[in-house]
């Protein structure tokens, strides 16, 4: 059987490897996740979210041992890793203490002679392809609720992160989720085509817009459910009026986070020209203070180096960073240079498309109107910012930019319980919270006459 390999993008050594699922053995774990839900849709929903609860616990037991892994499979920092860790288990936590209770039955109507009950019943059998960029935050934002609405799930992980997934994978079945409920499939995109394929009834999706789409189409003609998190170029608009060295801190911190390998990182800065000199010297500042661990792959940096060639051929000036890391003690790993790019324009390509690496285009703009209209004109529409001291900018903002999250004064930022949700190309549907709970479920209306 065919092998899957992990290898350490600090340096390019192999870690492990993993057996690639065949179409015999995905037709195979489908059969048993569909012997497992009819076993596991019947566990009470408060029993399923004390699992949740358990599983949260053990990751905060293991959270070391969880970071290291994910900083060696993937090349995330460890002060990231650990509060990826962090985080997941805030995530299980919530599912099982108060999320489950959006899963209750809702009584529309009760009286003597009838009761109207709204419930929240299982799709089934659930297909979840996630990436690598977070391993465990974003698999485990729709296992975990897919699990405790009462599905049982199919992971295919990243091919870049095999080992951290079967770690995590052991914590869930420790805390209680059966084998049967929960399995693994490795492999490159032809074994997430297939188990597409397959007879599951839901697919939770989080990737490229392109791949998304044809998920889309898939799920469309077997009618059948899919929620999709694409990708993103989010803009962050600074205004004359706000405050610029908050604002470079939360934009180089947010853009630079995880290697720049975050969707809803600020992928381009649409500065006011009273604001945009002083900005720009203070981004140059940040940018060159920012020490960033290597991108996931080979393959991931070639891509990314190329876009920074068209955004300089399409007359961007490259005033920090701009080039691979070849010193001796990065040489074998995938490094690139911190890069902050001046003198773009907006039609240009590296202010359209998504970039997944350390990069940041800033563009100068004469108002705040101009800005609005620049930062929605892109396919994308998951998150944006917009840094201003004033109330009418903000309202403004709220109501025009196209965007599933706004953020004011801030450049990413997480609510417990908050919903994710893309606009246009970033995506269908939601994920957390309840409205992410309920993606996972039929919505079945009970009225009994008496």
């Amino acid at each position: 059987m065919a092998k899957l390999t992990s290898l350490n993008p600090a340096d390019a050594s192999e870690i492990g490897s993993v057996k690639i699922a065949t179409k015999a053995g995905i037709e195979a774990a489908v059969k048993k996740a569909r012997q497992g839900f009819d076993k596991w849709r019947l566990v009470p929903l408060k029993k399923r979210g004390q699992i949740l609860v358990k599983a949260s616990v053990l990751f905060k037991k293991n959270k070391i041992r969880l970071a290291k892994l994910i900083s060696r499979e993937m090349g995330k920092p460890i002060d990231e890793a650990l509060t990826e860790v962090d985080d997941a288990a805030a995530n299980l936590k919530w599912l099982g203490i108060k999320g489950f209770k959006y899963l209750e039955d809702e009584f529309l109507e009760k009286t003597a002679k009838v009761v109207s009950v709204l419930r929240y019943e299982p799709v089934g059998v659930v297909a979840c392809i996630k990436p690598w960029n977070f391993p465990l935050v974003t698999p485990i934002a729709a296992v975990a609720p897919a699990l405790l609405a009462g599905n049982s799930v199919i992971l295919k992980p990243s091919e870049y992160v095999p080992l951290i997934s079967n770690e995590w994978a052991k914590l869930f079945w420790e805390a209680g989720i059966p084998k049967d409920g929960l399995q693994i499939v490795h492999g490159r995109s032809e074994v997430g085509e297939m188990l597409v394929d397959s007879k599951i009834d839901m697919v939770s999706f989080t990737g490229s817009t392109e791949v998304g789409q044809e998920i889309a189409n898939k799920c469309a003609s077997k009618l059948i459910k899919f929620v999709l998190e694409l990708g993103g170029s989010s803009p962050a608009i600074v205004c004359a009026d706000a405050d610029l060295e908050q604002a470079a801190d939360k934009i180089i911190k947010a853009r630079f986070l995880n290697c720049g390998q975050v969707c809803c990182a600020i992928k381009r800065v649409l500065a006011e020209s009273r604001a945009y000199n002083p900005l720009i010297k203070l981004l140059e500042e940040k940018a060159r203070q920012v020490k960033v661990g290597p991108l996931v792959s080979e393959k991931q940096l070639l891509k990314f180096e190329k876009q920074i060639t068209r955004g300089i051929i399409q007359g961007g000036r490259i005033i920090v960073g701009g080039r691979r890391l070849r010193d001796e003690q990065h040489i074998k790993g995938y490094f690139h240079e911190p890069t902050l790019m001046i003198h773009v324009t907006p039609k240009m390509e590296i202010m359209q498309e998504e970039t997944f690496g350390p990069v940041l285009p800033v563009i100068e703009v004469e108002s705040f109107d101009q800005a609005i209209k620049l930062a929605n004109e892109t396919e994308f529409g998951l998150t944006a910012a917009v840094f201003t001291r004033s109330k009418a900018k903000i309202n403004q903002a709220i109501k025009k930019l196209k965007a599933g999250s706004i953020y004011i004064n801030e450049a990413i930022a997480f609510s417990e319980g908050s919903p994710w949700t893309g606009l246009k190309k970033s995506g269908f549907g939601t994920a957390g919270g309840k409205h992410g709970l309920w993606e996972f479920t039929h919505k079945k209306h009970v009225y009994v006459k008496r």
